[in-house]
């Protein structure tokens, strides 16, 4: 009874006796994720809710081996970390089988993919349990299908619900535990059906991406004048995250530039990829949105890396043409309406990006996709450790503990080379953090704790000029230093 644990100093001295006052060490900035891509697209099944897709078995598994345009956007690529928001059509239809007892119904199978005609490959068959209950198979028959077959026996109805609640093909409601189900010879789910795709049903699947850092690019199978609108509605609202826009396969020049135009905000969030790509897709030569590559470029690569550098060839090496031959007066006036072109760069063997720019030119200090993604890195990484202090009391103590763990964060990305060092900036230094400067007696009574930040970030060397001079009259008299 002489320990007690607390860690408030008022109750220290209530009676004599031992104190444990045990804190823990300060909290330190964690880097935010950079990586995370989020598709929207079409699939023949797969669930509905923003889902993580590990690995090339897992998408399968998922969302279905049949192509219904999703598959096609992600072949050939790698990302980082990728987040799938399946597009449903809103009148499409679960299949569903009802099992009765003579004429009661017992228990009701539905796909667990969702709406779709998919479900319908999907057979139950119903026979006596091993000891008891019964034993319930259930089978995807779908040509390509990945999904192992799955028997659950000795299942009682009174808890059949519970015992198939692991299936990853059906979902299962009771609908009596009067009696047991009868005994079925494999049946197939019926009545499922795919709908009709609109864009209203793009719109719905967007914006399952509007939860807090559900990703940092986020990008569709196929698009419209209707789904880019609703991309910069998204990028406008949300300021969490880069979207990329496109144009169809047969945009010219011209009609990029115009488009691009409708596709501007004010902070730089939406990239707009030209021209459509070829790859190769089951062997076969296909043309492709360029919007999958240049996410599977920002997916793989640091917040600080321009998109457009050379480094970035290896990441687009499943390009094997372009929809157009574009030339150096295309890319001067490209770049200038904001279109972020591909080219093909024999010296470097391979496909890039020419021009890594957003479509928001207003601002030359916001026109950068790698300065926008910094940006969003550091700020999204501050802010989630700020959380550690909201509403705490607004102490000198807590102030120095934030500055100093913002400090160690951005000495961490100097370490790294993500951020500059102080000694690479002529006449002053690369950042700035300061808790005290911008706050009052007046702000502080008002709740308000404000933090200083300015911090300078790499350049990209867009525009190399070597000058020279050569001749036999060239004389070299001196050489100054760099």
């Amino acid at each position: 009874m002489s320990i007690f644990r607390s860690n408030n100093p008022l109750e220290f001295d209530l009676v004599d006796g031992i104190i444990i006052d045990e804190r823990s060490p300060a909290p330190n900035v964690k880097a935010a994720g950079t990586g995370v891509a989020v598709y929207v697209g079409k699939f023949e099944r797969g669930p509905t809710a923003l889902s993580d897709v590990p690995s090339t078995a897992s998408l399968y598994e998922m969302y279905g081996t049949s192509d219904k345009g999703g598959l096609t956007g992600l072949a050939g690529k790698k990302f980082s970390q990728l987040r799938i928001a399946k597009v449903e059509a809103a009148d499409g239809v679960i299949a569903t089988k009802v099992f009765n007892a003579t004429a009661t119904p017992i228990i009701t199978f539905s796909a667990k993919q969702g709406k779709g005609a998919y479900g319908n490959g999907i057979t139950v068959a119903i026979a006596a349990g091993s000891v008891s209950g019964k034993k319930y198979t259930v089978t995807d028959t779908n040509p390509g299908s990945v999904m192992p077959q799955e028997i659950y026996d000795n299942a009682a109805i009174t808890d059949a619900a519970v015992a198939l609640g692991v299936s990853a093909l059906v979902n299962v409601v009771v609908n009596s535990t009067a009696s047991e189900a009868d005994n079925t010879a494999a049946t197939a789910l019926a009545t499922g059906s795919d709908g009709a795709v609109v864009d209203s049903d793009y719109q719905a699947a967007i914006d399952k991406a509007t939860v807090e850092r559900a990703g940092n690019v986020l990008f569709l199978d196929e698009y419209n004048t209707t789904r880019n609108a609703a991309l910069k509605a998204h990028a406008i609202a949300q300021k969490d995250k880069m979207v990329i826009v496109a144009g169809p396969q047969v945009q010219t020049v011209a009609a990029a530039k115009t488009d691009a135009a409708l596709n501007r905000d004010t902070d730089g969030f939406i990239i707009y990829a030209y021209p459509w790509l070829e790859t190769r897709v089951k062997g076969v030569p296909t043309m492709v949105s360029p919007a999958s590559f240049y996410a599977s470029v920002i997916s793989q690569t640091s917040p600080k890396t321009d998109p457009a550098s050379a480094d970035n060839v290896q990441f687009l090496l499943n390009i094997t043409n372009m929809k157009l031959v574009l030339v150096r007066n295309d890319y001067i006036g490209l770049m200038a309406a904001g279109v972020s072109a591909f080219e093909y760069d024999g010296d470097l063997g391979g496909f890039k990006i020419k021009s890594g720019v957003t479509t928001q030119i207003a601002d030359t200090s916001k026109l950068m996709v790698f300065r926008r993604r910094m940006t969003s890195y550091l700020g999204d990484s501050v802010s989630v450790f700020l959380k550690l202090y909201q509403n705490k009391d607004n102490s000198r103590r807590n102030r120095n503990a934030i500055k100093a763990a913002m400090l160690n964060f951005i000495q961490k990305n100097e370490a790294d080379e993500t951020l500059p060092k102080d000694s690479e900036v002529k006449g002053g230094r690369a950042k700035i953090v300061d808790t005290e400067v911008l706050n009052s007696d007046a702000s502080i009574a008002a709740g308000f704790l404000k933090i200083l930040y300015r911090q300078r970030i790499f350049s990209s060397n867009r525009f190399i000029v070597l000058q020279m001079e050569v001749g036999e009259s060239v004389v070299v008299t001196e050489v100054e230093a760099a």
